[in-house]
């Protein structure tokens, strides 16, 4: 018996083998935790397909038990070097969180929501109709300006200033970071009025699932940053970055690879956590 390569991409990328890996090889050796084996099971599903039982995925012991419910046909795209953040997640169990907890000093803006299990300190200040989602921290002098939309798990530190970003879930950004939307930023208007709204147009800057923006880095206005980018402290960013890029600099450049813990990549497979990645010219 031969195991799908499939199977084997997969394996590899949950929790990369100290040696290869043969259908007597055991979850437990290769060190597959109850998780990975439920992503595991999502994973090839996916792949093939497929439904696997629980009670069959119970009784996996061999990466050999698991062949007797796949198709042996490969999957129709052909198999390919997976990334861990592309393997399917099992469905969450719902889970109780506990009321937003908003200090006294901070400032809530008509229409302004702080989804459950939240945290806002000490002089935050959001704008009318700001949206936070669930879990998330926001630092002391955090300031989120109108049309500012957060996910869920977002860890803002002191003093970011963000105004009217979409801030996917997992982002991380570091004290002092500023998020700017006004391509053309005048204090008044041609006729010397002074501007509203209704003057300018917004870009709104994007900084998708998993991004790091380091400490005191300024996003300009309409920029996109990719999934698991990470921005260095001090970037000034002016045009968009990959998924995965590391940019640094005053405008910035991209300066290699970041891998899904934060470290930077030296080669295709993570020195600190053993993720694989496949890269191309442009993107990994």
């Amino acid at each position: 018996m031969t195991l799908p390569a499939p199977l084997i991409e997969i394996v590899t990328a949950l929790r990369a083998p100290a040696g290869s890996l043969t259908p007597a090889s055991t979850l437990d050796e290769i060190g597959l935790d109850s998780l990975d084996r439920v992503r595991l099971a999502a994973a090839l599903e996916s792949a093939y397909g497929v439904v696997i039982p629980d009670a069959v995925l119970a009784d996996v012991h061999r990466l050999g038990d698991l062949t007797a419910v796949l198709d042996t046909r490969p999957p129709a795209e052909g198999p390919s070097l997976i990334g861990a953040d592309q393997i399917p997640a099992p469905p969450e169990a719902p889970v109780r969180l506990p009321p937003a907890v908003v200090h006294p000093s901070a400032e809530l803006g008509e229409g302004a929501h702080v989804g459950h299990g939240s945290h806002v300190w000490r002089r935050v200040q959001l704008a009318e109709g700001v949206r936070v989602g669930e879990q998330c921290t926001l630092g002391t002098g955090v300031h989120l300006g109108t049309g500012t939309r957060v996910g869920n798990r977002v860890k803002m530190q002191n003093l970011a200033q963000v105004f009217g970003a979409d801030i996917h879930d997992d982002v991380m950004l570091a004290p002092g970071v500023l998020i700017l939307e006004d391509p053309a930023p005048r204090a008044v208007t041609p006729a010397g009025s002074p501007q509203i709204p209704a003057d300018w147009t917004a870009r709104a800057v994007t900084v998708c699932r998993g991004a790091t923006v380091g400490a005191g880095a300024i996003l300009l206005p309409g920029v996109r940053i990719g999934a698991h980018g990470l921005v260095a402290a001090g970037a000034v960013v002016d045009h968009d970055v990959p998924p995965h890029a590391l940019v640094a600099g005053n405008p910035c450049r991209q300066i290699g690879w970041a891998c899904l813990c934060g470290h930077r990549l030296t080669d295709d497979t993570c020195r600190r956590c053993g993720t694989r990645y496949q890269r191309d010219s442009h993107s990994m």
